[in-house]
């Protein structure tokens, strides 16, 4: 089956969202610029999430790459990944408001996790319905 336009563009966020999330990683470790703070609370936190980012962007690059072949195991990578990435958009969402981040002046890094938290809310449930969606239509044969 041929992908449609929308599923090449689809597919581009996709990769966004994998060296997206792979950038964030590497500015975390090697320079620290994405840290809200540094103390212990905060640093166990993030120091968390690697491998499940990890899973999240391994079924990103694969939903990708099977949805710009047009194929339909897009549809399997795809729920795993906006499923992962809702997962960890509310983790993140709820640690920021137990922590009252949103409270002060949002920082650069502050609004940096904010419009993290939005893309994996909005992202993550996107992908899954317009997967979902395109699976369960009729296809030709």
């Amino acid at each position: 089956m041929k992908p449609s336009t929308a599923d090449r563009i689809h597919a581009i966020f996709m990769l966004v969202a994998a060296f997206g999330t792979i950038a964030y990683w590497l500015t975390y470790f090697s320079s620290g610029a994405t840290q809200l703070r540094d103390d212990e609370v905060y640093l166990a936190f993030e120091n968390a999430f690697p491998l499940a980012d990890g899973w999240m962007t391994l079924c990103f690059l694969l939903a990708a790459f099977f949805l710009w072949r047009g194929d339909r195991r897009a549809l399997l990578w795809g729920i795993c990944a906006g499923s992962a990435m809702i997962f960890l958009g509310c983790m993140d969402l709820l640690f920021n408001i137990e922590q009252k981040h949103f409270q002060a002046p949002p920082s650069a890094e502050m609004w940096a996790e904010i419009v993290i938290v939005v893309f994996c809310l909005s992202f993550g449930p996107f992908t899954i319905r317009r997967l979902w969606r395109n699976n369960a239509a009729p296809h030709k044969s």
